[in-house]
């Protein structure tokens, strides 16, 4: 039986790929691979000593030479903040040994003359997402060890997405589900994935999981997706992604591929990065951007000397309808006054 804060996770980890998707990834299944498989609980992936279940795939088909193809691990916690909200150490550790032991695995292939060829067929990565963020010994264990975190704490696109699942909690479970102990899980998310991919609620209704409050719960849900038409993700300074979200998509850049941006700290505890018209806005993890502050600082004496500046986001996504990479040059210095206001 699946537990509230399953399907509230479930709930955020549908938005997210939809998400994901309009930003040009593909979401991936049991069909995509002899190393994928659809186990009790969902989507399995094979390991150097075991099979593992993961919460969702996708990929990036636009994979620059000499690497691997992408593949894009995908985790959402949706806690509810009365009980502290963040994501822990836990989940964290849970990441970290079962993308080393996806990465570790190399099929095996039969060539002519009975040789045999051992290879890796992608590379794998791990993000975990999260409402209300993560704590400080679950960001520092990360980027030790390259796990991703990315959370929509000041997010204001988010602000009733928020509000929305914290509905969901053990007391009033009975408003939205008829039988908590009847979901398949599995199932539920793939009626909730074509609801928001087709818009109709009907889709909902098949195997009764959900009460009238429930699939009004989700129309909610989906009309606040919806809001968000501009998803990018990008890599800050080429090194930690990023989401950056926006009401409308971008537009008017034309044929640049380099674009110069201004960029502020809002208020409330989010970076706005702002050029010819477009306004996109993005937050790092607080103890993350505190490791960042110290390296750039480094790296950013180097760059003086050498009259550059490193500040930048390389940013992927659909562009006008064509999916595109470009390097947004960002004008100034913000991380410490990011530290600030979000201390």
């Amino acid at each position: 039986m699946p537990k509230v804060c399953q399907i509230r996770g479930a709930i955020l980890e549908e938005l997210v790929l939809e998400l994901l998707k309009r930003a040009g990834y593909r979401i991936l299944d049991e069909g995509d691979g002899v190393e994928l498989r659809s186990g009790s609980n969902g989507l399995e992936i094979q390991g150097r000593g075991e099979w593992h279940q993961v919460d969702a795939l996708v990929s990036y088909d636009f994979t620059p030479a000499f690497i691997y193809p992408l593949r894009l691990i995908v985790e959402a916690k949706a806690y509810l903040p009365s009980r502290g909200g963040k994501v822990g150490i836990e989940a964290v550790r849970n990441a970290v040994g079962v993308l080393k032991d996806i990465n570790e695995n190399y099929f095996l292939h039969n060539l002519r003359l009975g040789q045999e060829y051992k290879f890796r067929i992608f590379n794998y990565v791990y993000a975990i997402f999260s409402l209300y963020g993560f704590t400080r010994n679950a960001q520092r264990y990360a980027m030790a060890h390259q796990i991703f975190l990315i959370q929509y704490y000041h997010a204001q696109l988010f602000e009733n997405i928020k509000y929305l699942l914290t509905k969901l909690d053990d007391q009033n479970s009975q408003v939205y589900f008829h039988n908590i102990s009847n979901i398949n899980l599995g199932n539920f998310r793939k009626k909730l994935r074509d609801f928001l991919e087709s818009g109709d609620k009907n889709v909902l209704l098949g195997d009764n999981y959900l009460t009238e409050d429930g699939i009004d719960l989700m129309c909610k849900l989906k009309r606040e997706l919806d809001r968000i038409e501009g998803s990018y993700f990008g890599l800050l300074n080429g090194e930690y992604p990023i989401h950056l979200l926006s009401e409308k998509p971008i537009k008017e850049i034309g044929n640049e591929d380099i674009i110069t941006a201004r960029i502020y700290v809002t208020e409330a505890g989010q970076v706005k990065v702002a050029f010819s018209g477009n306004e996109l806005f993005f937050e790092l993890p607080e103890d993350v951007a505190r490791i960042f502050s110290e390296v750039w600082d480094k790296k950013r004496k180097i760059a003086k000397l050498k009259k550059r500046y490193i500040s930048f986001i390389t940013l992927s996504g659909k562009i006008g309808g064509i999916s595109r990479n470009i390097r947004i040059d960002l004008d100034r210095d913000w991380l410490k006054e990011y530290i600030r206001n979000t201390q």
